[in-house]
């Protein structure tokens, strides 16, 4: 057998960072792989740094490339790379569809084409929990809160070009991108053996992340998401630690039992967006009032033509927007979601972290620590054309 020699991308993004991590502490080697900007932007490194990454140790390297460069691509298999690790995506709900195919879909494709030869033991691929699309609700007269598992449709399930999960429908242009992906990746796995196991993680948090659930904590500690409505005690979210998603990927990477699967990456929290929002707002210090007589759904009505008009006056008039007030977040809002993760705790994986609460408490003190929750420019975006500029892991 080769030596082991793991290609990490997205390496300075969230996700990406904390895996370099893991395969470091794992003692192995490891190339990490991301946009030119990202390795050169000192920022990136003090945060990959912050949360234990040593950016400068021997069994590291950093290689710059671009998902839609491939000869860039190509120049990284000139290396005998044995595993991949694919976090990186464009995780963005302000990005068009045109921009996310581009990058998550047709990069992955690059990134897919230009492996072809090597000789790979495993490649690990990141997808979303988003692609089960939209939980049923009562309204509906469907089965409801019970849990998405890997059985339910997903484009693993689904047959070649489904345009999304059988039953519901996926709920923004992320999602579908991220559907697609996935789609492409199983193509490969089926047509032409590449050693596949796929990871779809809840909503990730964790140091080091100032958007998704992490930007909602930010909103929260700045003052910009003061009241909720009190129904909110009837619909479900879901997390998993940022820690726990590299940990369960580098696990799975080293078993045979694995290939071919996919595995749902989420705690064992079962918690209501009205406790989850309460409980950040206690760890930061904000009051978070009930709105008693305004549910879920007219929220979610309401924040839609706020985050269009906020938007347009973004793109238009370079008015700071809250990063995470976004139209295509807004579907989450009056959903439900439970992910089931027996599948991948069959496998003898323990969570670190399978309480969010515990995790919470650890990711608000490292943000109060580097004083982010003060820090309007983690919570406030001005954008070309409402997008950031760099794909980050999801």
């Amino acid at each position: 057998m080769a030596e082991r020699l793991n290609l990490v991308t997205g390496a300075l993004g969230f996700t990406g960072s904390y895996v370099v991590r893991e395969l470091l502490r794992a003692g192995q080697c490891v190339v990490g792989t991301d946009l030119p900007g990202a390795l050169a932007n000192q920022e990136l490194r003090a945060v990959a740094r912050s949360v234990g990454v040593d950016t400068s140790h021997p069994e590291l390297e950093l290689v710059p490339a671009d998902l839609l460069d491939p000869g860039s691509l190509d120049a990284l298999f000139r290396r005998p790379v044995t595993h991949v690790f694919h976090p990186a995506s464009l995780y963005d709900y302000s990005a068009s569809l045109e921009r996310l195919r581009r990058i998550n879909v047709q990069g992955t494709r690059n990134l897919v084409q230009a492996l072809s030869g090597a000789d790979l033991e495993r490649f690990v691929h990141w997808s979303t929990c988003g692609v089960f699309g939209k939980p049923y609700t009562a309204a509906d007269g469907q089965r409801v809160n019970v849990p998405f598992s890997e059985e339910s449709s997903s484009p693993k399930t689904e047959p070649p070009g489904s345009p999304g999960p059988a039953g519901t429908h996926l709920v923004n242009e992320y999602s579908q991108s991220k559907w697609e992906q996935e789609q492409v990746m199983w193509a490969a796995h089926r047509e032409d053996g590449l050693p596949l196991t796929v990871v779809r993680p809840a909503p990730i948090y964790g140091p080091g992340s100032d958007y998704g659930h992490g930007g909602i904590i930010l909103a929260i500690a700045q003052g910009f998401l003061p009241a909720i409505p009190a129904d909110a005690k009837n619909f479900i979210t879901t997390s998993v630690h940022v820690a726990d998603t590299a940990r369960l990927a580098v696990f799975l990477a080293d078993r045979d039992d694995t290939l071919g699967e996919d595995y749902d990456a989420v705690d064992s929290s079962i918690i209501s967006y009205h406790e989850f929002l309460h409980y950040i707002a206690l760890l930061t210090g904000r009051k978070m009032r009930d709105v008693p007589v305004v549910p879920m759904e007219s929220l979610r009505l309401v924040m839609m033509g706020g985050a269009s008009a906020w938007t347009w006056l973004e793109r238009r008039l370079r008015v700071p927007r809250v990063r995470v007030f976004e139209v295509q977040s807004t579907p989450y809002i009056c959903s439900s979601y439970w992910l089931d993760n027996a599948k991948s705790r069959s496998t003898g994986f323990e969570y670190s972290y399978p309480d969010v609460r515990e995790g919470l408490k650890e990711t608000v003190a490292w943000y109060r620590e580097r004083g982010w929750l003060t820090d309007r420019r983690r919570s406030l975006y001005v954008g070309r054309e409402g997008s950031k500029d760099t794909p980050t892991a999801p």
